[in-house]
């Protein structure tokens, strides 16, 4: 081991004439351990909060939606050529499906509720919904009057799994005065954690959706799935800018959902503002550590420059003490992030409401550029602090060190 290192270690180690000193020292540890273990926790809460939204949201509603925008149907054999001249142009398309939607009133014996309709084919319950996240048992439609709904439909009129409900059309009542009503099976049941996907969305198979609709062999437009969902944008602009595809518009899910993205984005950052300022306080707290103990020790710095030890290593000895400060802050507060993060990740200590965020706990990122980036920057930080006094105590004259001892 190094002189200085020894020498730094017996200096925070060894007892202080005034207790507070040490005490300091101790609690410029704790607050780094606070503040790194802060930013670390919230930082990973705050990328699984954002990525689980991300997920529902661009999954139950589908990557990117192609409809007319001059009609609001489009021709099945129109729906053919699209799809194929899209895989023309590019590979990141991993699904794609013709869709139905349609606004239809469900009742089931005296409760009636508005839903969203979609007449959809079997394969993209799971490739475009990804609706078997969000259900338990069979996910299929094992009939042509299959029907799945939301769990909060469902308790809305009190309907389970194997009921039959009625569907109305309401274009047909406002348009032609005509009751037309189908019933429907219901087959499964999902649950989002999303109120509105929950309360207002159902299923049907797309050939049942044409004929109760009397929509012609046609449909409201043609979704996609792709292989990123946060690159959607890239693929929208490269469509947009190689294919001709007006009168047709394309709309992602970013677009669909702006207003709530922009919320994930901006939320977080006060948070984040305030854990930085409780680290920064921990690392002014050590500059101070440092500063009381240069002021304890002169005499011994003293005899350390009439001894021949250089300016470089008086410098050495007090950078690597706030180092060691530092480096303590820096680990527990790495420790203790992966322990709250790892029991919340197991156990979902921390509960939340899901009519309000979505979720029943919070989830957890544990990405590891935010256990390198903090550390990192904090060490850094620390050390630029600490080099002042480290120059000063650098600086002290033996003479003057030694003139009242």
């Amino acid at each position: 081991m190094k002189l200085t290192t020894r020498i730094a270690i017996r200096h925070l180690r060894s007892h202080h004439s005034f207790g507070f000193i040490s005490f300091s020292t101790i609690l410029s540890i704790i607050g780094l351990i606070i503040g790194i273990a802060s930013l670390i926790i919230i930082s990973c809460i705050s990328r699984g909060f954002n990525n689980t939204i991300s997920f529902k949201l661009s999954g139950i509603d589908g990557h990117m939606r192609i409809n007319n925008y001059l009609s609001d149907n489009m021709h099945m054999g129109e729906i053919a050529a699209l799809d194929s001249n899209i895989h023309l142009y590019t590979d990141n398309i991993e699904f794609t499906s013709p869709y139905i939607e349609k606004h239809a009133i469900v009742r089931n014996g005296h409760h009636t509720e508005a839903i969203l309709l979609y007449g959809v084919e079997e394969s993209s319950l799971q490739n475009i919904f990804h609706l078997e996240q969000f259900t338990t048992g069979t996910l299929n439609f094992n009939y042509p009057k299959s029907i799945i709904i939301g769990q909060k439909l469902a308790q809305s009129i009190e309907a389970k799994i194997g009921d039959n409900i009625m569907i109305m059309n309401i274009e047909k009542m406002s348009q032609e005065q005509i009751f037309q009503v189908k019933n429907f099976t219901i087959t499964n049941i999902f649950k989002t954690d999303f109120p509105e996907y929950d309360r207002l969305l159902a299923f049907i198979p797309v050939n049942t959706a044409d004929a109760f609709f009397e929509m012609d062999n046609t449909v409201s437009g043609l979704m996609l799935n792709v292989r990123n969902p946060e690159e959607v944008e890239l693929l929208d602009y490269k469509l947009s800018d190689t294919m001709n595809l007006f009168p047709l518009t394309i709309t992602t899910w970013k677009e669909r959902h702006s207003g709530l993205l922009e919320w994930l984005t901006l939320y977080d950052i006060p948070i984040k503002l305030m854990m930085i300022f409780i680290t920064s306080i921990g690392i002014f707290n050590i500059a101070a550590s440092l500063w009381m103990i240069i002021i304890e020790k002169t005499r011994d710095f003293g005899i350390m420059k009439s001894m021949g030890m250089s300016q470089f290593k008086i410098q050495e000895i007090i950078l690597k003490e706030g180092a060691l400060i530092g480096l303590a802050g820096i680990f527990g507060g790495m420790v203790l992030s992966v322990i709250i993060l790892y029991l919340q990740n197991t156990y979902h200590f921390i509960q939340i409401s899901n009519d309000i965020y979505f979720m029943n706990y919070l989830p957890v990122d544990l990405a590891p550029i935010y256990f390198l980036i903090y550390p990192i920057c904090a060490f850094v930080i620390t050390i630029l602090l600490t080099y002042y006094p480290a120059y000063r105590a650098s600086r002290i004259s033996s003479a003057e060190a030694l003139r009242y001892e």
